[in-house]
């Protein structure tokens, strides 16, 4: 078991009044409630996240780092608008529209996250 995990279990085996060193950034706290597993110090939810963006495989090798929700708000309004103002009657047509006589675009493969060809995505930091 790695070790910011198992300071995660000493840190949460710990009664109230105790205290305990917070796994993310190791300062010392005494537990004041039961659930409670990180420090106050860094103010809002700053240890928790960084802990559990470290310690989930699919949030540490996110590169993106966008939400679910903005990614929802991204395919319902975002996409919708972009395929309009583009002319198209939805977005799967859009999607799917590759230009026959560019031979560079039928080659590079549409984002991985939003399904745009490259030089209309807006998610990622495209340089073609």
């Amino acid at each position: 078991m790695s070790k910011i995990k198992q300071k995660y279990l000493t840190a949460k085996n710990a009664k109230v009044g105790e205290t305990c060193v917070c796994p993310s950034c190791g300062t010392s706290f005494v537990k004041t409630s039961y659930q409670q597993v990180f420090c106050k110090t860094k103010g809002g939810t700053v240890c928790k996240d960084k802990y559990w963006n470290t310690v989930t495989p699919t949030k540490r090798n996110n590169v993106t780092r966008i939400s679910p929700a903005n990614r929802a708000y991204y395919l319902d309004v975002i996409l919708p608008n972009e395929a309009r103002e583009r002319g198209y009657p939805d977005v799967e047509t859009m999607l799917n529209d590759v230009d026959e006589g560019d031979e560079m675009s039928a080659s590079v493969e549409n984002c991985e996250w939003c399904g745009l060809k490259p030089e209309y995505c807006r998610c990622c930091d495209y340089e073609g």
